[in-house]
């Protein structure tokens, strides 16, 4: 990809000047996609000084919005980006399903004893803002963190 161009993951609005990006593609059928997204989030953003307490949420997004992509999506792979610019970055999670992101009740928090359904909310508190689209291909779920 030429320096200065948009990432094809990136919310509208942002920048396209990223100073840096890194893209891994996981198994989608594969319960530990989720935690190796997890890893490599966190490894990509300490590599690009990101502060530890911004990597620690940064990981958790990935790992949620990898989660729910495994969950809902059916897909056969699933892609994280994580893309720094000199004021955010970016988590996208790109899978091969179709259709809205199960946002159903954002504002009211699943039964105690539910064992998920906890992904968007737990995304919704550490992003600064959040959203998703679609792709010729799938479905965009994004996160993004301001740095500065």
């Amino acid at each position: 990809m030429a320096s200065g161009q948009a990432l094809p993951d990136a919310p509208a609005g942002s920048s396209p000047a990223h100073h840096a990006s890194a893209l891994l593609t996981f198994p989608g059928r594969d319960l530990a996609s989720a935690p190796a997204a997890r890893r490599f989030v966190r490894d990509t953003a300490r590599s690009r000084g990101i502060s530890p307490r911004m990597a620690d949420d940064l990981e958790t997004i990935a790992g949620e919005l990898v989660a729910n992509a495994l969950e809902h999506s059916d897909s056969g792979t699933i892609a994280v980006t994580c893309a720094h610019t000199a004021g955010t970055v970016t988590i996208s999670v790109i899978d091969e399903g179709h259709g809205p992101v199960p946002v159903a009740a954002l504002g009211t928090p699943p039964d105690p004893e539910q064992e998920h359904g906890r992904g968007l909310l737990i995304t919704d508190a550490l992003a600064d803002r959040w959203g998703t689209r679609e792709t010729g291909r799938g479905q965009v779920v994004w996160a993004e963190i301001i740095t500065g």
